[in-house]
Parts: structure tokens; C-alpha cells; sequence
């Protein structure tokens, strides 16, 4: 097989990993919202990874790839870990969520968290498809709306801390939620990582230096 053949092999199936870890934060999240009991399969997601890091590695080994070809599969190498990680994430949600099955659901918090997880999700695909399309602008939008997410992050947390009232089962909702919370900031993050990857792909700066 050539080598080009190789590397278009490993980026589709990169992108069948990130289908699997979007549907599964899709799931958890929506369990988290009481929208759905299903659970994830984080085990697709870890033979995704160990898959695509064996291909790399032979490709590394191998070929000796030039320029180009060596971005690519560098930057796979990269990606992957992110968004393994991001798969962890959505387990770790379900989980949590599953210790709210009987507590009171606190609409008022549910809406900013549901409106926070919308907009990370987005991040989410939205560099999976910078990846997908080489698209450097698509990459650094990404990247710059990060901040916002922290902003969001602090005014939910800080909302939490601060009940109205003490409801009976306010204390394991406010902490399960801000742990749910935390873990859509690091999706965030992940995402970022995920742009920046893309962009040295493209190009062979990782943030602002030039690496290759």
C-alpha cells in the first residue's frame, strides 16, 4: 500500500473515532439533562486509539515519511490523545449523573449548564472539521472561543455555590453539577488542543512557533 493510501486510511479513521466521542457526549450529556438512561461505550473510543497509534507508529517506523506526510501523522498522534480524553469525559458524566437519578432537578441551573454544553459540543465538532478541511481560520476561532467558556465556567460554579434556599438534596446537585461542569471546560480544552494541532498540521506552527 502507498503511503498515501496509509495516511488517508488513518484519517478516516480518525474521523470514525470522532463520531464515536461525539455521539457519546451527546449521550452523556443528555443523561446528565434527564433526557435518556443510555449509556456510553468508552471501549470503542480506547480501540479507536490503540488502533490508530499502532498505524502511526508503523507509518513513523516504516515509511520515514518527509515534511507533509510526518505533520500528518504527528499531529494524529496528537489528536487522538485529546480525543480519548474527551471520551473519558463523557464516561466520567454518566457516572455522575447516575448519583443524580433521584435527587430534584434544579431547572434554572440545568438551562446554563444545557446552554454551555450546546456551545462546547459545537467547539467539539467544529475541530473535528477544521481537521477534516485543513482549515486554519475555522482552527483559530476555535481557539479564541475558549474564553468564553471559561466565563461561563466561573458564572455557573459561582451560581452553584450560592443556593437559594437550603433544598433538601441541593448539596449532591451542586456538587456532582460543578464536576459535570468541570468536565465540559476540559472538553473545552481538548477542543483547543485539537485547533492548535490542526493548525501545525497545516502548517507547522504550534502555537506561534515553528515546529517542522
Amino acid at each position: 500500500m502507498k503511503l498515501r493510501d496509509e495516511i488517508e486510511n488513518l484519517k478516516q479513521m480518525l474521523l470514525k473515532m470522532g463520531d464515536v466521542v461525539v455521539d457519546n457526549i451527546d449521550i452523556s450529556l443528555n443523561n446528565y439533562l434527564g433526557k435518556t438512561d443510555e449509556i456510553v461505550n468508552d471501549d470503542v473510543v480506547d480501540k479507536f486509539e490503540r488502533l490508530i497509534e499502532e498505524m502511526c507508529l508503523t507509518i513513523l517506523l516504516r515509511e520515514r515519511p518527509y515534511a507533509s506526510d510526518l505533520k500528518q501523522v504527528t499531529g494524529i498522534l496528537k489528536l487522538v490523545t485529546d480525543l480519548e480524553r474527551i471520551g473519558d469525559h463523557a464516561e466520567d458524566i454518566v457516572t455522575f449523573s447516575n448519583k443524580l437519578k433521584e435527587v430534584k432537578v434544579r431547572t434554572k441551573h440545568l438551562e446554563a449548564i444545557d446552554e454551555l454544553a450546546k456551545f462546547v459540543i459545537d467547539m467539539l465538532k467544529k475541530s473535528i472539521n477544521a481537521y477534516i478541511n485543513s482549515d486554519v481560520k475555522l482552527a483559530q476561532s476555535i481557539i479564541d472561543s475558549d474564553d468564553y467558556v471559561d466565563n461561563k465556567y466561573d458564572e455557573i460554579v459561582e451560581s452553584l455555590g450560592h443556593p437559594e434556599n437550603e433544598e433538601e438534596g441541593y448539596l449532591p446537585f451542586a456538587i456532582y453539577s460543578t464536576l459535570v461542569v468541570k468536565y465540559l471546560e476540559r472538553i473545552a480544552d481538548h477542543s483547543v488542543n485539537i485547533a492548535e494541532w490542526v493548525i501545525y498540521i497545516v502548517s507547522g506552527f504550534y502555537k506561534d512557533k515553528k515546529i517542522y
